[in-house]
């Protein structure tokens, strides 16, 4: 139904070469308090520390897959006006959006961990 306003698109006919076109030119994506947008060959990723706090965000990384498919050279210093060009784009389509309906669990990396120190002392302990 148009009244949905799907951004979808039909992959198949990529997926089988019938399509050589790209089938997106922008890519979004957000989970929690990170997201990335991938424009071009362009992707800037924003998102907290790993196990911080939500509100504690990292520096925004940004990287040219073209030049650098491994994604090892944040270049969001270097390249301020695509950082901001990237966040606009990001910011237009996450205003259309609707709120998530699923946050990402908090206590998760807890339990992972809590996991893994049991599994570790009983590997010890044999």
């Amino acid at each position: 139904d148009p009244a949905w306003k799907l951004d979808g698109v039909n992959l198949l006919p990529y997926l089988t070469g019938e399509n050589k076109a790209k089938p997106h030119e922008t890519l979004y994506w957000r989970f929690g308090e990170q997201w990335a947008i991938r424009h071009g060959d362009w992707k800037l990723v924003v998102g907290n520390e790993q196990g911080s706090p939500a509100s504690k965000t990292k520096p925004a990384e940004l990287i040219n897959l073209a030049a650098d498919i491994g994604e090892s050279k944040n270049l969001a210093a270097a390249e301020p006006r695509k950082v901001e060009e990237l966040q606009k784009l990001y910011a237009a389509w996450n205003a259309e959006q609707e709120e998530p309906r699923w946050r990402p669990n908090p206590n998760a990396k807890k339990k992972g961990q809590k996991a893994k120190n049991k599994a570790k002392a009983a590997a010890q302990s044999n």
